[in-house]
């Protein structure tokens, strides 16, 4: 025979709120719906369909978060100086790490000084710009003009151009651009499906990068293109930076994100 305990509050013995408990369960479940183990734990049976996870709660890998994950965003409140060799406010500092595969940018970026180009480097293990001169770079456009074809290309520089005279505002440099073999250290290689990657394969540390951004050149037209920024040797990095010609501000209201793949370590 089921016992049944109907009340309307549960209090421990000397009238404190500690309720000492194992299971708990609907009368209709075929199971117990929640489960408190003696390590701390808690065990839900079948679905948590509703409610909300905190801010508080970390999501381990066993939780299957793959995907894109955002991991940071900078935005600007005043016209802030660039730098060639970066500023804390424009690096993208220690973003890389073994818990992404790949990187993603997004950028909406406008010049307190029209008609500035912009650039792009990495950062190393030590916060500083990979400056070597072993850039490769090219941009090719569409514009409302009619216009298509090659905008602007380098080689064996110490920067990559990804845009040229950039503009204010919100037609400024909007911008999409996909990180490939970015790696922190020799000893922190990401794990994809169960392997982890290498030092010891075909130039696995060459960074590598493709974009799209649209804008309006200045005194020119709009346009929308695709480039890209290739490292020719290997270089372990930690992050990147973004620096308008002659170290013109970064404007107001201008701000980047940084997003890291997590792939599966195991299907």
């Amino acid at each position: 025979m089921t016992s049944i305990l109907k009340t309307d509050e549960i209090q421990s013995q000397n009238g404190g709120a500690v309720v000492k408990m194992q299971t708990l369960k609907h009368p209709s479940a075929s199971g117990n719906n929640l489960e408190l183990g003696s390590d701390g734990n808690v065990s839900i049976t079948n679905t948590l369909s509703a409610g909300t996870i905190g801010g508080g709660v970390t999501i381990t890998d066993g939780a299957n978060p793959h995907g894109w994950e955002h991991i940071k965003t900078i935005a600007y409140s005043a016209d802030t100086a660039t730098s060639s060799t970066g500023t804390t406010a424009t690096k993208m500092s220690n973003v890389v790490s073994s818990k992404y595969s790949a990187y993603k940018l997004i950028i909406r970026w406008g010049c307190a000084t029209d008609d500035k180009d912009i650039y792009f480097r990495f950062l190393d293990a030590s916060d500083a710009v990979v400056s070597t001169s072993q850039y490769y770079y090219a941009y090719q456009l569409v514009s409302h003009t009619g216009g298509e074809g090659q905008n602007f290309n380098g080689s064996t520089a110490s920067f990559a151009q990804v845009g040229n005279d950039i503009v204010g505002g919100s037609i400024g440099f909007n911008c999409e651009m996909l990180l490939y073999n970015c790696i922190a250290s020799s000893s922190d290689y990401p794990q994809v499906d169960g392997h982890t990657l290498t030092a010891t394969s075909d130039s696995p540390a060459r960074p590598q990068a493709m974009y799209r951004q649209t804008g309006y050149d200045d005194g020119h037209y709009y346009q929308m293109g695709t480039g890209s920024v290739n490292y020719n040797t290997e270089s372990y990095v930690t992050g990147f930076v973004l620096y308008f010609e002659s170290d013109a501000s970064v404007e107001k209201d201008s701000w980047w994100s940084c997003y890291g793949l997590k792939l599966p370590t195991a299907d």
